[in-house]
């Protein structure tokens, strides 16, 4: 395909003009064709700064007015599946950002939608690109770790309406906020990633600091096949980014984040192991052009939207992500039935794409 991709990118909040917009725009193969959001004020204001020709209040005016080969769905999670399942209903590949909706059977229906269709449909797990989380994969799929039995994440933040992000639906529970369908679609799908399954049970406490009517903190044990399990810690009340993967192997240990992988071998003493991960840390800070100590940060927003772009192009559709995306959906929701009732919550996953 040498014609350019029209793409839309429908709803202009945080994520919409932070990422999505501005990873379109520097795609080659990509003509960034119309914007859409209810807010026509933000939008104008969007569409000027980004010298977007067209813009729509709804996704019903830019299919009437506008072809589009691709859109972004940028928008509340509560939103995601019926605009999802309009766009596959016109032939439209779609990338949607997580969580991938918030009932368990809409993750099901848009899976299905989408392979029947023959369109792109993936989810915006834009962690999967960080080389590290790829090396980790490699490093268990070659045999090194040994048997993983137990793989930890910890993904905590400031609240993000004290941070990064405007959008009260954060604290909404109908709208889909919560820290769990925040952060735990990220560290759900990656516990996939990393394990190459999916879970079949999960337990999950919560606890809410702030007045509001969705949890701020939580945490989740998921059982998965082979006698493996994965932990996720996830929280809105730190001071800070805290974004850490425990993979423990009968052979190895990994400890890994965007930016440093340490690998302790079974008879290696932890202690050792970090002290020699934090020398080249400091080593880069004073020789930062020291190549043996170069740390590459990658766009990983860049990154998913060029492998969408590209996927499209080439007709190669992978829908593993959605595939994730729709397990995670059942597990999140399997969470939040745990943190209500107290008990262990027991599922069947989709096992297959196909």
């Amino acid at each position: 395909m040498n014609q350019k991709i029209k793409v839309a990118v429908i709803g202009v909040g945080e994520i919409g003009t932070k990422a999505h917009i501005p990873a379109y725009l520097r795609n080659k193969n990509v003509e960034l064709v119309g914007l859409v959001d209810a807010d026509e004020k933000k939008l104008q204001r969007t569409s000027k700064k980004f010298k977007i020709k067209n813009s729509f209040l709804s996704i019903d005016d830019l299919l009437k007015n506008q072809k589009v080969d691709a859109i972004s769905v940028c928008t509340p999670p509560s939103t995601h599946a019926p605009i999802v399942l309009q766009a596959l209903s016109n032939d439209i590949h779609v990338l949607c950002e997580k969580p991938f909706a918030t009932k368990t059977d809409d993750g099901k229906i848009m899976l299905e939608s989408a392979q029947k269709r023959n369109k792109v449909l993936a989810v915006g797990f834009n962690l999967r690109f960080y080389p590290n989380y790829g090396r980790t994969v490699r490093e268990i799929k070659n045999g090194s770790v040994g048997h993983t039995h137990l793989v930890e994440f910890n993904l905590q933040s400031p609240n993000p309406l004290l941070s990064w992000s405007k959008s009260p639906w954060f604290f909404s529970q109908e709208a889909g906020g919560g820290v769990l369908l925040d952060k735990g679609p990220h560290a759900f799908d990656m516990l996939n990633y990393i394990l190459g399954g999916f879970p079949f049970s999960v337990s999950a406490v919560s606890s809410t600091f702030f007045q509001s009517s969705v949890e701020d903190s939580c945490v989740c044990v998921l059982e998965y096949p082979e006698n493996r399990i994965g932990i996720v810690t996830l929280s809105w009340l730190s001071s800070r980014v805290i974004e850490l993967l425990s993979v423990h192997g009968t052979s190895q240990n990994l400890f890994v984040s965007p930016n440093f992988f340490i690998q302790a071998n079974a008879n290696d003493l932890l202690e050792v192991a970090l002290f020699r991960q934090a020398t080249n840390l400091l080593v880069n800070v004073k020789f930062h052009n020291l190549p043996i100590f170069k740390i590459d940060l990658v766009d990983t927003f860049q990154l998913e939207i060029d492998n969408f772009i590209e996927q499209i192009r080439s007709g190669q559709h992978d829908y593993s992500s959605a595939l994730s995306g729709a397990n995670v959906l059942t597990a999140c929701n399997a969470a939040k039935q745990s943190m209500e009732t107290g008990k262990k919550v027991t599922f069947v996953p989709l096992t297959s794409s196909r």
